[in-house]
């Protein structure tokens, strides 16, 4: 390069040599009206081509210079960058392996070489947050927030803090905030739901739920992504129950039972929806309307939560030949049933039928230990006045207090309830509570 820019020079000066032997005439250079210099043709040349070079040599220098400066500072900044990630690697090998005072300090060592590294803030509010100090996790939340206000994560956490510490309308604030930035977003919507939960406004749970239905992408048979679809599905039924409860309990009658109908039109198998509507009935003072509405329910769903329910309003009425009626109606159609052969015992039992109640006891799984069929029996011995035999089948059994009672059971999570409840309390799932029989439950 060098020695074409030589030969370039060399050429340059010999064309302005030969051409000064042939152009000795001068050139007026006007600097005012009245002055001016007289110049030769050639200096006038050379003068110009050295103001040009000059100019297009410090254009050069300048660039150069600019580009140097720059190239400079991409280097050191990628230097302090891959210092950076080379810190939050070693912290994040480190969370992994639960080492969380060295993982704190590869990434405060991060924040010293770039303060505004967002991952590593959101790291170190995570390590807090797990340990339970809510406060030291907010700050850096928010300093992570702070560097960028867009920055999603952060504010899903920072949600998450406020729900820890009970501040529900900030909380939903960030929620919307979230949302607005990303409308489908489903960790704000999942956090937004459970903020209606815990207070309990469950209109505004199911609203919420039916928007993550919608968000949900859908999925093939058998994939997870369609077994999620689904569990949300049945949530949302729940959701509606507890609205439907709500109305019921505030004497909102029309708004429960249009709700108790809705979730039966998706799922007629429902059976806190069914028992609900039969409540409606009796609030509207209604008590045959209910009585019929839970015999039709009980013949489609082959309940005996209803079944029980039955039992309790005709005894309350006093109808029981209609009671025994609809038992020898579901025995026939279910004659292995154990339950429903309990039941009738208990009923017998109920209305003094000493007789009719041994002989539903009769024909019970010998292998199985069922301690309410014990205490049944025992029952209708001693009150036979077989005293002997009521203690044989009371040896059998521990609590002699709970004679006649059947304790419920979560078909989910095998939780164990004395009284009946649309939702288990354990695991949050709805229509799982039966009969337990044998007791094999968890305290």
């Amino acid at each position: 390069m060098f020695k074409f820019m030589s030969v370039i020079t060399i050429a340059f000066l010999f064309t302005i040599f030969y051409l000064s032997l042939y152009n000795m005439n001068t050139v007026k250079v006007m600097i005012t009206n009245d002055f001016y210099y007289e110049l030769p043709q050639i200096a006038l040349i050379m003068i110009s081509a050295t103001a040009g070079s000059a100019f297009m040599f410090l254009v050069f220098v300048v660039r150069d210079t600019r580009n140097y400066i720059k190239t400079k500072k991409i280097q050191k900044r990628r230097k302090k960058d891959e210092t950076v990630q080379l810190h939050y690697s070693r912290a994040i090998h480190n969370f992994i392996g639960k080492r969380t005072d060295d993982a704190i300090k590869d990434f405060e060592l991060a924040l010293k070489e770039n303060p505004e590294h967002c991952p590593s803030l959101v790291k170190v509010g995570d390590i807090y947050f797990d340990s339970g100090d809510y406060v030291k996790a907010l700050e850096y939340y928010q300093k992570a927030v702070k560097v960028d206000e867009q920055n999603i994560e952060a504010l899903s956490k920072i949600a998450g803090v406020k729900m820890r510490e009970n501040k529900y309308s900030e909380a939903e604030d960030l929620c919307e905030r979230i949302l607005g930035l990303e409308e489908d977003n489903l960790t704000a919507l999942y956090l937004k739901r459970d903020i209606y939960e815990r207070q309990a406004a469950w209109d505004k749970v199911s609203a919420t739920q039916q928007l993550i239905i919608n968000v949900l992408p859908a999925g093939t048979n058998g994939t997870n992504i369609a077994n999620a679809k689904d569990l949300e599905t049945e949530r949302l039924l729940g959701y509606k129950y507890e609205y439907g409860r709500q109305c019921l309990e505030s004497n909102i009658l029309d708004r429960a039972k249009k709700e108790f109908k809705e979730i039966l039109k998706e799922d007629d198998s429902f059976i806190p929806a069914h028992l609900a509507v039969a409540e409606v009935m009796l609030k509207e003072e209604s008590a045959e309307a209910a009585v019929t509405y839970l015999e039709k329910a009980r013949e489609l769903t082959k309940s005996v939560i209803i079944l029980a329910r039955i039992e309790d309003l005709l005894i309350t009425t006093g109808e029981p030949s209609r009671l025994l009626k609809i038992y020898r109606t579901a025995q026939s159609e279910d004659m292995a049933s154990d339950t429903l052969r309990l039941f009738q015992g208990k009923l017998y039992y109920r209305l003094e039928m000493l007789d009719e109640a041994m002989d539903s006891l009769k024909g019970f799984d010998s292998g199985v230990f069922y301690p309410e069929l014990h205490m049944l029996r025992g029952g209708i011995y001693l009150k036979r006045g077989e005293c002997e035999k009521a203690a044989e089948e009371f040896l059998k059994i521990i609590d002699l207090k709970k004679a006649l009672w059947i304790p419920y059971i979560c078909t989910h999570c095998k939780t164990r309830a004395d009284e009946w409840s649309g939702r288990c309390h354990q695991c949050s799932n709805w229509n799982t509570f039966t009969f337990d029989l044998q007791g094999i439950c968890k305290i």
